[in-house]
């Protein structure tokens, strides 16, 4: 389905509404897994970010700001007063700016791979990646993403599910959209923001996780009165997907902890 604003997006099942707010990849396959797991309880919204998949194809510049916009838009076409946000990396930082734009329409609040404002590292690590994108093209940007977030057991077969999310055929897109929402990570800060959250939150984190580090998550997680912090033993960057079945059943848990069905 197209919204009016041109985010191309997915509903499945029945209940209480989940959002599913992707990272960097932008895409809603991204969530698959979950959906299969939370359709049969849960409304699953999952959308492709604007610039990406089936969305409208705007051109860089964008901000978190603006992807968070995208997807309040979203829900309120769909006709949700409340709903649970699960967000993902740079899917988190959208929505972090939702709980604290819209504290009582969000009924709970899953952030993965998280982080409040950058430290050192990670600013390394993601100008990097626009650098080899920039100078080396796409093949040596995904073989780098690679080796930033996969689990340290994985090897070369494994970096097919993490380079190939949806198993659809979808063109890949251009540098200047994915230099674009880089741009906008690096220049995400929460400032105050995250005193407004009132939502039961769950922060996650994996341990082996060397693109988001867990110390930025805890460090989120200390910012949200009440937040729930939790930390994967490993499963790299992309744990929803290395670790999909503890992901679920720890945000499963959590949902029916805080959520009414």
């Amino acid at each position: 389905m197209l919204s009016k604003g041109g985010i191309a997006y997915e509903a499945r099942g029945t209940g209480a509404p989940l959002v599913f707010v992707a990272g960097l990849g932008g895409l809603g396959a991204y969530w698959r897994h979950q959906v299969d797991f939370f359709a049969g309880r849960h409304e699953t919204v999952t959308f492709d970010h604007r610039g990406l998949g089936a969305s409208v194809k705007t051109p860089p510049p964008y901000t978190i700001e603006l992807l968070a916009a995208d997807t309040i838009h979203l829900i309120d076409e769909l006709g949700f007063d409340r709903v649970s946000l699960i967000g993902h990396s740079t899917g988190s930082a959208i929505c972090q700016v939702i709980a604290a734009q819209l504290p009582d329409r969000v009924a709970a609040l899953v952030l993965g791979g998280a982080w409040a404002r950058s430290d050192d590292r990670f600013r390394l690590a993601f100008k990097l990646r626009k650098s080899v994108l920039e100078r080396l093209g796409a093949a040596a940007y995904h073989q780098l993403g690679f080796l930033l977030t996969a689990p340290l057991e994985w090897g070369a077969e494994e970096s097919v599910a993490l380079s190939s999310p949806s198993p659809g055929k979808i063109a890949a897109p251009a540098a200047e959209i994915v230099l674009g929402r880089i741009d906008a990570l690096l220049a995400y800060d929460a400032d105050d923001r995250l005193k407004s959250i009132r939502s039961p939150t769950m922060v996650l984190a994996a341990a082996d996780d060397g693109l988001v580090t867990p110390n930025l998550s805890r460090a989120l997680a200390q910012e949200i009165a009440g937040a729930r912090f939790t930390t994967i033993d490993r499963g790299g960057h992309h744990f929803p997907q290395t670790r999909r079945e503890l992901y679920n059943r720890l945000v499963d848990a959590f949902l029916r902890d805080v959520v009414p069905a």
